[in-house]
């Protein structure tokens, strides 16, 4: 009989670690949580078979266990980090040794460190620990440890128990490998999607009249596109011909807004009380001429969008008028009581430098803040090379379309057109290439219907401008010296030239570090002429006509004065610059004998000598324009002489 009750209790603890063993499949198939599942399974263990106070660890990336599901444990406990190191306590070694574990008595063990606490009760009951690893792929990723209080007290089988708590281990381990795997693959797929995004990110969708394919341009484009469905205050920066209102306008048909109107003021063309009247609106009888009542602009433009251009040029007292429209969108008519809402999504340009502006007090802060929500800087044509020819072609074709021609454009050119720095970004070159086009004659434009090779393009004279300190019609000021010919090294005047400032944006720079003149004629007057003019210009910067000093003698008119010792030059990285070259029959022009300093007087008498008293070519020899010597035979009382 004895032996029957115990084959009858044998069978009855196998059937039940059967069914624990289902029930522990069905819970760690059925939640893609693995911690919760964890859980379940230790909740499952200690109601099936009283094993009370169940842990599982995990082993994290640095290779240290960490309690990641318990059962039985205190909410202290649970909320404080378990953490077990290799080798170190019970659990520790299990990781290092990939062995199972038994311990009979856990008051006897001095490696059970008790951290989860829990354990005072040592001396008054025995509680036994069987721990085992959890496997995968044959490689030990945990441990799971269970205590059971035995009623044998140390001396009672655990091999049963090792042997269901492995099978369990497996389960889980299985489990185990399945998640981190799945883990894995969706962070591999979230790298990939990233990636993917990242390199398909620059690539824009075209937008209409916008031609480009440098990087800068297409961030730009690419930023267009993500702020257009929005509602959000654009603000658009960039130098004068850039293309704003082209930015603008893109804008506008990408957002929800599109068949809303799109009203443009040029708020720079206006002055204050017209502006005010075109932007708000009034009232009839609101001042004289007011003969009906006229909608303004932010009233014209509700449910679309307003796109201020040069809105850095309004006054400070249109600026706080603003600013309530821009803060409420709600304003009154000039001449009115009556408050209008509008609902405008408004864009802003401008080409100066706002930040100075706050800073000198010429912009109010509070309306650049309210403006300066999302800011799009336009690159000018400069930075921009890959984009020349690109935008030439375009405009080739353009000017070919609007008169019925089919024209294009030679290859030389276009890499005249590419060394330029275009002062006045696209819209310079835009004009460059509708003259030109007017000046070929056998449907292809070449280096000599270019204006620099024939010394007619004018924005060599407004760099000069540009060089001397000052913005000029939203071109940046530079820092780069008067531009020279590196083949005429002149000596400065003292006390004469432009003040140095902060330079904005880089001057162009030839091969030697001369600063070069921001326009094709400056290719022309390069070291090496590559606009196919047959006399190169020698541009040098604008500067006032200085007044003869009191009390010096007058040279007669017919005397050239003689020419001054000659002073070692140097280039602007103290180095003794290049030997100028000689005259020759095929250079006719270059200087024998100029004067490298002295009143102007003098030179303008030298170089007038010298070219026979052509005013032309004196004023080549000497840098200047005609007209500016032509002022200066006036000023000095020089009587020309005609032969």
């Amino acid at each position: 009989m004895p032996s029957a009750a115990r084959s009858s209790q044998s069978a009855s603890s196998s059937n039940l670690e059967l069914l624990t063993i289902y029930e522990v499949s069905k819970i760690l198939g059925s939640s893609l949580d693995l911690e919760q599942t964890l859980r379940e399974v230790l909740r499952a263990l200690s109601y099936q078979l009283q094993m009370h106070r169940g842990r599982v660890y995990l082993q994290g990336d640095d290779n240290t266990l960490r309690l990641v599901a318990a059962h039985g444990l205190s909410k202290e406990a649970l909320a404080q980090e378990i953490d077990f190191r290799e080798g170190e306590g019970i659990s520790g070694r299990i990781l290092k040794t990939g062995m199972p574990v038994v311990v009979p008595n856990l008051a006897d063990e001095p490696l059970f460190l008790n951290r989860s606490g829990g354990r005072d009760d040592l001396d008054e009951q025995v509680a036994s620990l069987v721990g085992v690893p959890i496997k995968a792929a044959g490689a030990v990723v945990g441990v799971l440890t269970i205590d059971r209080i035995s009623d044998e007290g140390p001396d009672g089988h655990f091999g049963a128990d090792v042997r269901f708590l492995t099978m369990v281990a497996n389960l889980i381990g299985q489990t185990v490998r399945l998640h981190r795997t799945v883990a894995e693959e969706r962070r591999f797929m979230m790298r990939e999607t990233f990636r993917v995004q990242k390199e398909l990110r620059p690539v824009a969708i075209p937008v209409n009249d916008v031609v480009c394919t440098s990087s800068n341009m297409v961030d730009v484009l690419s930023q267009v596109h993500r702020v257009a469905p929005f509602k959000s205050t654009v603000l658009i920066r960039g130098e004068s011909g850039t293309g704003k209102e082209l930015i603008a306008r893109a804008i506008h048909n990408m957002s929800p807004r599109k068949d809303a109107p799109f009203i443009r003021v040029n708020c720079a063309a206006l002055p204050e009380s017209l502006l005010e009247s075109e932007l708000f609106g009034h009232e009839k009888g609101s001042f004289t001429g007011a003969q009906k009542d006229h909608k303004g602009r932010f009233e014209l433009a509700s449910g679309g969008t307003l796109f201020l251009d040069e809105i850095g040029d309004i006054s400070s007292n249109f600026q706080a008028k603003l600013l309530r429209v821009l803060q409420e969108q709600e304003f009154e008519r000039v001449g009115g009581s009556k408050t209008i809402k509008t609902d405008v999504r408004l864009i802003c340009a401008t080409n100066l430098n706002l930040e100075e502006a706050v800073g000198h007090g010429k912009f109010r802060a509070d309306l650049y803040f309210r403006i300066n929500v999302v800011t799009i800087h336009l690159p000018p044509l400069r930075e921009r090379r890959g984009d020349i020819a690109l935008l030439a072609k375009h405009f080739v074709a353009k000017f070919g379309k609007d008169n019925g021609l089919n024209l294009e454009i030679d290859g030389e050119a276009l890499e005249v057109l590419n060394r330029c720095t275009w002062p006045g970004n696209v819209r310079e070159l835009e004009n460059c290439i509708e003259r030109a086009a007017t000046q070929c004659r056998d449907g292809k434009i070449r280096l000599p219907d270019l204006s620099c090779s024939m010394n007619l393009c004018n924005s060599s004279v407004l760099f000069q401008y540009r060089t001397m300190g000052a913005a000029v019609g939203g071109l940046a000021p530079t820092t780069s010296a008067a531009p020279t010919n590196p083949n005429i090294t002149r000596t400065p005047q003292p006390g004469v030239g432009p003040a140095a400032m902060p330079s904005a944006v880089p001057a162009p720079v030839g091969a030697n570090g001369a600063a070069w003149p921001a326009c094709a004629s400056g290719c022309a007057a390069g070291p090496t002429p590559g606009c196919g003019a047959a006399k190169p210009m020698a541009p040098t910067a604008i500067l006032p006509l200085p007044t003869p000093e009191r009390g010096a003698p007058s040279a007669p008119a017919a005397l050239a004065p003689s020419a001054p010792a000659p002073v070692a030059a140097r280039n602007g990285h103290g180095q003794p610059a290049a030997t100028p070259p000689q005259p020759t029959a095929d250079n006719p022009d270059l200087p024998l004998d100029e004067p490298d300093s002295g009143p102007l007087r003098d030179r303008l008498l030298w170089a007038m000598e010298r070219t026979g008293w052509v005013q032309a070519k004196a004023a080549r020899l000497l840098g200047m324009t005609t007209r500016q010597v032509s002022y200066a035979l006036r000023k000095y009382s020089i009587e020309i002489k005609k032969f």
